[in-house]
């Protein structure tokens, strides 16, 4: 049985189980957003809170879209829903649980009464995950009473309202389009907010099928999508927009005119520097171009990167998406491991006597694909596992984390570096870097050889087209001091004959210093592009869906014991921060402390609230998805983030 709740993180892998939510709320100070209503036309109200609510009254009886933000609400007889996601439906779910008819989404209805399946197989698919469109999928199943999808036409009570199908945000939605007094209102969802912007750009993210690119590599994929729907919603020519979120649109073609050109400005800026480039070549890179920029853009690439001349040297020798350099006397020193053809390849080179030891392993970063097998290889050579002390908890306890491409399989680090580590291995100078690069855990290998090259191992962060950002779920900040602008600058500090190696690219390749500044000045534009098209006050929390996150994210519990987690909240703005949790927990269940109550961030920093709760004694055996809501200034963010309890039997 798998039991929801909304609060918190954990660790460890379980078998499927049935899902159930007991939920009771417990109060914060963060729950009471300030509500305010305004009339349009004769009977139709919109109620704005933590998100909108839209009130038709007909012949004594109510339809609302998205729900009703208010503690208090009157009877309702059917609420109309745009989209999936939980931290929306939480305004229409008591609306539907008191009886009110749910229609939702047709290409969405399993993530409205199917949730429980979803988390059931989530527990393992959350591993190895490469889809990405996991975004704030609801605690507990909600009952559907219909499904609508575009050119349908829902009638109540004498009123007609038109669907629309406008995918984008999420990948099913759909927009209300009601004609009432001569004028057309459009009720968008997250389609658009406020004079033309997007609340967020990480739910965006998703494969392009066109490009035959999966979710991983789609940087926010669904933009193509958005333009489309943008268009479509152009054209029926509405004199009113009421999102889910912020002020009625009053100048709706406005409004879609300036975010379609603030989305153009952001897409062309991130195609210049696209790594994929040089994986998939300019076509694909045409390809996504065309389905945002327009048909036939052109993108103002930079030029590819210097590369090694016969790849790569003598002393280095790849296996798969691992390096293995090796010193004069036959000992060897590999970076990355995450396939079984590099073990094997690395014991058939021990007995043809190629190498006599495996002295280190230095892992990049966390990814599966470069961890999967390291603990085996250790097994076959003692080798010694080395790593920046930033990814050590990481590897060592990757379930308790949700992020992209997470390996089932701790490793034990046993070489622990500090930044800027730097010792002697054979005829080789090592130094150690933080380098924030496709994920902020990712780290690189500067290694100088007595005489000879000096090679930068740095994991999948550069190709010689740019950047390796392409997965938003990655965590790549954006600033000064950020995330590739803070790699940027340490290769500028880089010896300049210094040649850098990611293990997906064959040759060594290095960027001239005009590459360089290009790159970083592409960046330091992306940022502002990026706050354009966003409502947050720094474009990072838009970017980032790990800015609120429980640790553990998978946790084990026990019925009548007291269970302890953190919630780690990042400020990215360039202020302090005041933040305030309010947790959700299934009936019975109780928090014991909440250390402290809120939470100030420093500026750019990271703050975190410990939380003791207990599992009531009769708690059965299961999994329990637990959440929370997170006020900050007018931000009043609802089961914002997630997390797995488990109960054993």
């Amino acid at each position: 049985m798998v039991l929801n709740i909304c609060q918190r993180r954990c660790s460890v892998l379980i078998p499927k189980l049935v899902l159930i939510l007991l939920l009771a709320i417990v109060p914060g100070k963060g729950q009471c957003s300030r509500i305010t209503t305004e009339t349009i036309g004769k009977d139709l109200t919109v109620v704005r809170g933590a998100v909108n609510g839209i009130l038709l009254d007909r012949h004594g009886k109510r339809l609302a879209v998205y729900g009703d933000p208010r503690p208090e609400t009157g009877d309702v007889d059917v609420v109309l829903f745009t989209h999936h996601r939980r931290d929306v439906v939480w305004a229409g779910r008591s609306l539907v649980e008191q009886g009110a008819r749910a229609v939702v989404p047709a290409r969405e209805e399993a993530l409205f009464n199917q949730v429980d399946t979803f988390w059931s197989d989530f527990q393992t698919s959350r591993f190895h995950d490469y889809a990405q469109q996991t975004s704030k999928v609801l605690c507990q199943n909600l009952p559907v009473a219909r499904t609508v999808q575009g050119g349908d036409t829902f009638a109540w009570q004498g009123e007609k309202l038109r669907v629309l199908d406008t995918p984008g945000y999420t990948r099913g939605a759909v927009t209300y389009l009601y004609d009432t007094e001569g004028k057309t209102l459009a009720f968008t969802g997250d389609l658009i907010c406020e004079d033309g912007r997007l609340f967020d750009l990480y739910s965006f993210q998703d494969a392009i099928a066109e490009a035959k690119i999966r979710g991983y590599h789609g940087h926010a994929g669904r933009l193509g999508d958005l333009m489309t729907s943008l268009r479509k919603l152009a054209a029926e020519k509405p004199d009113m927009l009421i999102p889910v979120r912020g002020p009625v649109i009053r100048d709706p073609q406005a409004a879609i005119d300036r975010l379609m050109g603030r989305v153009r400005a952001l897409y062309d800026n991130y195609l210049s520097i696209d790594a994929l480039r040089w994986y998939f070549g300019d076509d694909h890179i045409q390809i996504k171009a065309d389905r945002v920029l327009g048909q036939g853009a052109t993108v103002n690439w930079m030029p590819m990167g210097e590369t090694y001349p016969n790849d790569l040297p003598a002393w280095i020798i790849p296996i798969g998406n691992s390096r293995l350099f090796v010193s004069s006397d036959k000992s060897g020193f590999l970076v990355d491991c995450g396939s079984e053809h590099i073990v094997k390849t690395l014991k058939d080179m021990r007995s043809s006597g190629r190498i006599k030891s495996l002295d280190g392993i230095f892992i990049t970063h966390y990814h599966d694909d470069h961890t999967d097998r390291v603990s085996e290889v250790v097994s076959a050579f003692g080798s010694t596992v080395y790593a920046h002390r930033n990814l050590v908890d990481l590897l060592e306890h990757p379930s308790a984390y949700r992020l992209p491409c997470l390996t089932t399989r701790p490793i034990h680090v046993s070489g622990k570096l500090d930044e800027g580590a730097t010792w002697q291995w054979k005829e080789f100078a090592l130094t150690v870097h933080n380098f924030p690069g496709q994920t902020l855990y990712h780290d690189a290998l500067l290694v100088k050889k007595d005489q000879g090259e000096t090679i930068w191992f740095i994991g999948d962060s550069f190709t010689p087209s740019g950047i390796d950002d392409y997965c938003l779920q990655n965590r790549n900040f954006l600033g000064p001091g950020q995330g590739y602008q803070k790699c940027l600058d340490l290769m500028q500090r880089m010896p300049s004959n210094a040649w850098l190696i990611n293990q997906h690219v064959k040759p060594a390749f290095r960027f001239t210093s005009e590459q360089r500044h290009r790159m970083k000045d592409t960046l330091q534009k992306r940022f502002t592009l990026a706050q354009a098209v966003s409502v947050w006050d720094n474009p990072n929390y838009a970017l980032d869906e790990s800015w609120v996150h429980f640790s553990p994210y998978l946790h084990q519990a026990q019925p009548g014991k007291v269970s302890r987690c953190v919630l780690n909240i990042m400020n990215h703005s360039t202020t302090v921060q005041t933040f305030e949790p309010t947790l959700h927990l299934p009936k019975g269940w109780t928090v014991d402390s909440l250390t402290p109550e809120s939470v100030v961030v420093p500026p750019q920093q990271e703050g975190a609230v410990e939380v003791q709760f207990t599992p009531a004694k009769e708690s059965p055996a299961g999994v329990y998805i637990v959440t929370a809501d997170l006020q900050c200034g007018q931000k009043d963010l609802r089961r914002w983030c997630e997390a797995m309890v488990t109960i054993d039997p």
